[in-house]
């Protein structure tokens, strides 16, 4: 921020001196130096790459260190982990309806035994 201010105070001294057409070859260095110093201020406010690797990796929840295989494999007991947590937790709806369906079935299978019953008779 305080090299924007900075630059902004040099490009309008590049500026005045411009204007008078005596101290144009002053002026015109100083203008460069200004657009310079807003390309450093730039640079500054925006984050190195290593800090951005880093927080994507924080984010995803890895160590901020290692090897791609050891990330992958971390990723995949996660992954099992929260596979086995909802198995469990719907393990009892899933179970029920097995049981359901499989009530159901008996009492289809025992209707047309029936049927079938009554018709040999």
């Amino acid at each position: 921020m305080l090299v924007w201010l900075l630059a902004t105070v040099v490009m309008i001294l590049a500026a005045v001196l411009c204007i008078t057409v005596i101290l144009l070859p002053l002026g015109l260095p100083l203008m460069a130096l200004g657009l310079r110093l807003y390309g450093y201020g730039v640079q500054l406010m925006i984050p190195r790459a290593k800090d951005v690797k880093r927080g994507m990796r924080k984010g995803v929840g890895l160590r901020a260190r290692g090897s791609a295989a050891g990330d992958v494999k971390q990723v995949g007991k996660r992954g099992k982990k929260s596979g086995r947590k909802l198995r469990k937790k719907a393990g009892g709806v899933a179970d029920d309806a097995g049981k359901a369906a499989g009530k159901g079935r008996k009492r289809l299978t025992k209707a047309f035994h029936r049927v079938g019953d009554a018709v040999h008779r």
